[in-house]
């Protein structure tokens, strides 16, 4: 297998993002279901692209990006950051 940079956090991000899918408290089935499938998806075809031998295989600028951005998202639903006081709602039952 070989192993390079892209491979590598292809693999990092999709760990991540399962963990992340599976641990927190607080985040929507909806949520977890999307990070869990995207986790696992970067997470297989980082090892899918490590096994090959040849071709060429691409890596988007977006694969890097869009897991730090759910994991940033998935982290402020879990604590509480994208509830209805922070949009500016009253959380008191009134």
């Amino acid at each position: 297998m070989h192993w390079g940079v892209y491979e590598v956090f292809s693999v990092i991000s999709g760990v991540v993002l399962l963990a992340c899918g599976l641990m927190l408290p607080g985040v929507t089935v909806k949520d977890r279901a999307w990070s869990v499938i995207g986790g696992a998806f970067l997470l297989v075809y980082g090892v899918y692209v490590a096994k090959q031998t040849s071709g060429t295989y691409y890596f988007p600028v977006g694969v890097f990006i869009i897991p730090a951005g759910a994991v940033i998202y998935l982290l402020a639903a879990a604590f509480g950051a994208t509830g209805s006081a922070a949009a500016g709602g009253r959380d008191d039952g009134e």
